[in-house]
Parts: structure tokens; C-alpha cells; sequence
């Protein structure tokens, strides 16, 4: 056997020896327990604090809004989506006075173009409505840049809000 064909099979050998050495050493204990990934993992997950409440905590004091999303087309969309994580809010919304909402229950409230425009600006990685039709599989996108539209008396610029209902667009 030439001596480049036993120099390349020891290397070979030894790449397979220090690959084996370093799985066992790096392999984490309870790697393959319950399949193929950590057994600890499902442990440490629940030990992670909890943030989102789901929609079913928002059912209970915003029944009018949740109805109104339900007509259109933003209803497959989660509150906390948009308003981000409620958990505090809903377990403690009751026990405050609702003048005077501390800051840690607050919901953030979406009212800047750059919200919408996190889902709705063009994309060329997401699929486009074609031809016009309406399909609410897919997300309507704009170029935010090009429906930008100012009041032209005080050179305001408008808001989504100013004439799309968030809860039903």
C-alpha cells in the first residue's frame, strides 16, 4: 500500500477517534432520554417565567373589541401580537384603580405607521396578493414610502390609524 494511503487512513483514524472523544464529553447528560434532544430541556422551559396571557384572558374585559376583530381580517391574529406580552395586565388589571394604571400595566397601543408597517411593508420574501383579489391567507402588503399621506394645510402625516381600524382593517 503506498505511504500517502496509510498517512490519509491514519488521519482518518485519528479525526474518528478525537470526533467520538468530543461527542461523549460535549453530549449533554440527558441528551436522548425522550428522543433525539435534551430530557433537562422540558424541565428548564417550565422554570422560564411566564409573560403571555392569550386571547382568552382579553375575552373577559374586551368582549366589544374582540368581536370586532372577529369580522375582519386581522381574526386569526393574536391580541399580543400587536399589544405585546399581557400576562401582568390581565392577572392584575382588576386590583388597580383604572384612573390611575400603573405603567407595568400598560399595553403598548400601536398607533405609529411603523407598526403596520412591520407585517404590511413590502417584502420580497412574502407572498403577494395578486391581481387584487382578496385572500385572507396572505398578508396585504404597501410600500409604506409610496402611500404616504400628509395633510397638505399642516404638513401632518397621517396615521394608519387615521383611516384603517386596527381590529378591523
Amino acid at each position: 500500500m503506498p505511504q500517502q494511503i496509510k498517512r490519509l487512513i491514519s488521519v482518518f483514524a485519528i479525526f474518528i477517534a478525537l470526533f467520538l472523544i468530543m461527542r461523549q464529553v460535549l453530549k449533554p447528560e440527558s441528551f436522548g432520554e425522550l428522543g433525539h434532544y435534551r430530557a433537562k430541556a422540558i424541565q428548564e422551559n417550565t422554570m422560564k417565567e411566564l409573560h403571555y396571557a392569550g386571547s382568552d384572558s382579553c375575552a373577559k374585559c374586551h368582549e366589544d373589541i374582540l368581536k370586532d376583530k372577529s369580522l375582519g381580517f386581522h381574526k386569526q391574529l393574536k391580541c399580543e401580537v400587536c399589544h405585546g406580552p399581557g400576562l401582568k395586565h390581565a392577572l392584575f388589571i382588576d386590583k388597580v384603580n383604572t384612573a390611575q394604571i400603573p405603567d407595568s400595566l400598560v399595553l403598548y397601543k400601536p398607533i405609529q405607521r411603523k407598526d403596520c408597517a412591520i407585517c404590511h411593508q413590502i417584502n420580497a420574501a412574502r407572498i403577494k396578493i395578486q391581481f387584487d383579489t382578496i385572500n385572507t391567507s396572505m398578508i396585504h402588503q404597501i410600500n409604506v414610502l409610496d402611500h404616504n399621506l400628509m395633510d397638505l394645510d399642516t404638513k401632518v402625516e397621517y396615521k394608519c390609524i387615521d383611516c384603517h381600524n386596527p381590529h378591523q382593517p
